[in-house]
């Protein structure tokens, strides 16, 4: 009966200094965790007000074009770097109704200007432009640092506004 007695104790002591263990183990992850996304907000933000970023394109939803495309290739970006833009999108025009054969916007530019840079805590709104080929292209970036959402309208003086949704990544 002492050997019982004992043993349930025993047990007692072990499964309560177990749950002991787990709860610090949590505790440790949790703060981890929120360690690290502190450090990725703080690399993302310092990317954004030194316009040092690229966005990866995962969506598309070109104007009067119907419902959005997934992108599934790799190269659908916008890269921003200090002094230099490179910009490869896929885009369609449409003229007259009829959907013309998709096509790619290729830019690779040091000759780019950005007109607003505006942080409301976690809500970013980056605009920047380009002339391309004789094109003037109008890029609004929106970017949620909360959730990771980005969101970028192209808006070329001749064609077609298409709206991609995709990431953000520092350079």
């Amino acid at each position: 009966m002492k050997k019982l007695f004992f043993f349930s104790v025993l047990m007692v002591s072990l499964v309560a200094s177990a749950m002991a263990q787990d709860y610090t183990k949590q505790e440790v992850r949790d703060a981890k965790r929120t360690a690290r996304q502190q450090a990725m907000i703080q690399q993302l933000t310092t990317a954004l007000k030194t316009h040092d970023f690229t966005f990866s394109a995962s969506q598309t939803t070109p104007e009067f074009m119907g419902p959005q495309q997934a992108l599934n290739q790799w190269n659908n970006y916008v890269s921003v770097y200090p002094g230099y833009l490179e910009v490869n999108l896929p885009y369609a025009s449409v003229a007259q109704d009829v959907t013309m054969i998709p096509a790619r916007i290729a830019i690779n530019t040091s000759q780019f200007t950005f007109w607003e840079d505006m942080n409301n805590g976690s809500q970013w709104t980056l605009v920047f432009q380009t002339e391309w080929s004789g094109v003037k292209y109008v890029f609004h970036l929106n970017y949620n640092i909360d959730n990771g959402f980005a969101t970028l309208t192209l808006v070329p003086n001749m064609g077609n506004t298409v709206v991609y949704t995709g990431t953000i990544q520092a350079n």
